[in-house]
């Protein structure tokens, strides 16, 4: 079932990644893997598709954002209780560029994402700290690299929403995973907002840790409120560059 990749072309990691990701939601939705079904050790799954076992951490990491697999501590990583429906439609959200859709995108994220920072300051353990911060690294690590930064982005949001301890606001985010990760994966494409992603991300942590909650949403406010200006800049001028 998993074949080794294929290399040719690839530019580096995140393409190797994604190969993963098809490959192993190809392998669900053909029913060759079922709800329940324990997959390889990172490791052997490495070996299988004959990369590295960064590729395969990054890949395992974003199905588990998108409810595909779940991984159990200690255990392994189990494909999850996800109906093929809510499965190609959360593939069909994350790959669509529905432009018009963006604004009401950001107030949604607006309205999930700042109370769940606001909860994470009062809530977040010591493990989800060390979530974020690790978050956080790998995104300053991409921008080093020149690579795609919107996973390790989407990862670092996702731990502030797993340490609000809200399962409604968990369930409400996770359902709209695909739609959410367009409006960053649109905001971090525009050059030079990347960075700026990241400083905020690295001063909502220190919020987050140092426990001050209303700083904390509204750095967080701010912050989403400057990634949809960004876009809307964008917009308008290739509209004028017609």
């Amino acid at each position: 079932m998993y074949q080794p990749l294929n290399k040719v072309n690839m530019k580096g990691d995140g393409s190797l990644y994604h190969q993963v990701i098809d490959n192993i939601r190809n392998l669900v939705l053909n029913g060759k893997l079922k709800v329940g079904d324990k997959l390889p050790s990172e490791r052997d799954l490495a070996e299988l598709y004959g990369v590295s076992r960064v590729p395969i951490r990054e890949a395992l990491k974003t199905l588990e954002f998108l409810g595909i697999v779940q991984s159990i501590r200690g255990d392994g990583v189990y494909i999850q209780n996800i109906q093929a429906k809510n499965l190609l439609e959360n593939v069909e959200f994350a790959v669509q560029d529905d432009s018009d859709l963006l604004p009401d995108l950001f107030e949604a994220r607006t309205a999930i994402e700042v109370k769940a920072t606001q909860l994470a300051a009062l809530r977040r353990t010591e493990e989800e700290l060390e979530e974020m911060l690790e978050a956080v690294l790998d995104m300053e690590r991409d921008l080093l690299l020149n690579r795609d930064a919107s996973t390790s982005s989407y990862r670092f949001h996702v731990a502030i929403i797993k340490a609000s301890h809200n399962r409604v606001l968990y369930r409400i985010h996770d359902n709209l995973s695909g739609l959410l990760k367009l409006s960053r994966q649109k905001s971090l494409s525009v050059k030079g907002h990347s960075e700026v992603a990241l400083d905020f991300h690295k001063q909502l942590l220190n919020k987050i840790r140092e426990q001050q909650a209303e700083e904390a949403g509204k750095l967080m406010a701010e912050h989403l409120y400057k990634a949809s200006l960004v876009i809307d800049n964008e917009k308008n001028s290739n509209n004028h560059g017609k």
